[in-house]
């Protein structure tokens, strides 16, 4: 499968730029956000960078968390508004900001430690082309993570209401399943990380809670899957 080209997900963040980041603020949200960290940091936490790209950096929500784990993070974002957003948030750390699309980043061959695109594959024109451009981008032995909003899960079928009342930036997404991802990638991830098994309607304790659905059998929000980028 090889979606053919939105041309709305520029727009679609355009709008939401002032606002976006208010979403980190709700006590669910919150814990949401923590776990989902949590569940990148532990792909992080045996990694070598000295330099990382993250591609789809939005208003920089994980390029600063990235910045603990690399000397220096470049964020890409094609968005004036959230990169305006995002450059502001980071102004004290050593992050570098650039607007081109996830399509066609300007480096060449083997140029950073490794890549992160964090819900980022469900916005970009040609989700395949942006895969492989980070893979063309990271070092032999280098690493690619992808961390994407599983198709399959509760959260995601509130995003695909959302999506059909035309709510941004939810009406310029596309959904998917790591069997998708991996066969765009071409080879298995080598390691992977799940989070955020409760509902979008879950009340405290949202521990608890995300306990149950996982019990339950209920899909994942969010999985993270990281490669190796064979020589």
């Amino acid at each position: 499968m090889n979606p053919q080209p939105l041309g709305k997900g520029i727009d679609a963040f355009n709008s939401v730029a002032s606002s976006y980041e208010a979403w980190f603020e709700s006590p669910l949200s919150s814990f949401v956000d923590a776990y989902e960290l949590q569940a990148l940091a532990s792909l992080l936490s045996n990694v070598n960078a000295d330099s990382i790209i993250e591609i789809g950096a939005g208003t920089g929500h994980i390029a600063r968390f990235l910045s603990q784990y690399a000397r220096e993070v470049t964020a890409i974002e094609p968005s004036v508004a959230m990169r305006a957003e995002g450059i502001q948030r980071t102004s004290d750390l050593l992050v570098h900001w650039i607007d081109t699309r996830a399509e066609h980043l300007p480096y060449p061959d083997a140029h950073f430690d490794g890549a992160v695109l964090f819900t980022t594959i469900e916005f970009v024109d040609q989700p395949v082309h942006a895969l492989h451009e980070a893979l063309r981008v990271v070092r032999p032995d280098g690493w690619v993570i992808v961390g994407f909003l599983n198709a399959l899960s509760a959260w995601t079928a509130l995003y695909r209401y959302k999506a059909d009342r035309g709510v941004m930036p939810w009406a310029a997404a596309r959904f998917y399943t790591r069997t998708d991802i991996e066969q765009w990638i071409g080879f298995p991830a080598e390691q992977s990380q799940t989070a955020v098994y409760l509902a979008p309607q879950a009340v405290p304790p949202f521990a608890e809670a995300d306990q149950a659905g996982k019990r339950a059998g209920n899909a994942p929000a969010l999985e993270i899957l990281r490669w190796r980028k064979r020589s």
